[in-house]
């Protein structure tokens, strides 16, 4: 007869193999999105600590006031032409700046009265993966996207939360260079009981069902003092850029731009990263569900 010990790791193990890979990695509901940084260890195979600062600017559209076009003074990142194209078809943009990029942005959240900002920094290791919202929970979603072949692919999520989920990791030829792949996703569904990988075996944990486009998959190298910039179109309500970057705010209609930067800490993470848990909401309207 074989142990309690025994028994009751064979029926974990069992339950996690029900569970399903599905469920691994996933953001937790209610998961603060700035966390503290974890302690460097003192080893060379202790995990690398980045800190990610992610800047959210939205603004009203008005059709009296056009706004400039910033991307104009982005550049076009590594990514190649394929994959930035398979982006625009579903409304989906991405770019790269640097220094003129983010002052001419400040001016416009200067200037512009009706334009919000927000940013929040935090901590992950390399080859950690996190997310960051896209847009703002629906209590129902309608998204058609495109694949690579050119097929139409659509779905009615319900409870659905868009987002970007991130990895980074470094550069080969640049020590602070940083490379951030990302992919975006859709949590839906109400959270329910799964088991998570960790580097320790199996942890139990409620989270949501996701649904991602592989094929968006992409990698974005960042050399210092560059930043990720994510947006949108809005050529369909259904569109994955609506989704992602447009809120119905009443009558008035909101569109997001998220700005993305990451540099490398070094050995003394923990006093590098001492404001990460930093966090500032400017005072916006509560979005209304769909």
């Amino acid at each position: 007869m074989r142990p309690p010990a025994v028994i009751l790791l064979t029926a974990a193990a069992a339950a996690a193999a029900l569970a399903g890979c599905e469920g691994w990695g996933r953001h937790e509901k209610g998961e603060p999105f700035a966390l503290r940084p974890m302690r460097p260890g003192g080893g060379e195979d202790q995990p690398r600590m980045y800190q990610v600062q992610v800047v959210r600017l939205m603004h009203r559209i008005r059709p009296d006031a056009p706004l400039e076009d910033t991307w104009r003074l982005l550049g076009t990142t590594g990514v190649p032409h394929e994959k930035r194209a398979l982006w625009r078809a579903n409304d989906l943009r991405l770019g790269e700046g640097g220094q003129l990029a983010a002052e001419r942005l400040k001016e416009l959240v200067r200037e512009t009265p009706d334009r919000t900002a927000r940013f929040s920094r935090r901590v992950v290791p390399e080859n950690g993966n996190f997310v960051v919202e896209g847009g703002p929970p629906r209590t129902d979603l309608d998204v058609v996207w495109t694949d690579a072949a050119g097929r139409l692919t659509g779905r009615r999520f319900d409870r659905a939360w868009p987002r970007f989920r991130l990895v980074c990791r470094p550069a080969p030829d640049q020590p602070r260079a940083v490379c951030i792949a990302l992919v975006p996703e859709i949590a839906h569904g109400e959270q329910r009981f799964h088991y998570r990988r960790t580097e320790r075996g199996f942890a139990p944990r409620m989270g949501r069902q996701t649904r991602t486009v592989p094929e968006l998959a992409a990698e974005v190298r960042l050399d210092p003092g560059r930043m990720l910039v994510l947006g949108g179109d809005r050529s369909s309500d259904v569109s994955l850029g609506a989704a992602f970057f447009y809120e119905r705010r009443g009558p008035d209609l909101w569109k997001q731009t998220l700005l993305v930067s990451a540099r490398p800490l070094g050995p003394d993470a923990e006093t590098e990263a001492e404001d990460a848990d930093v966090s500032d909401d400017t005072a916006a309207p509560a979005p209304a569900a769909k």
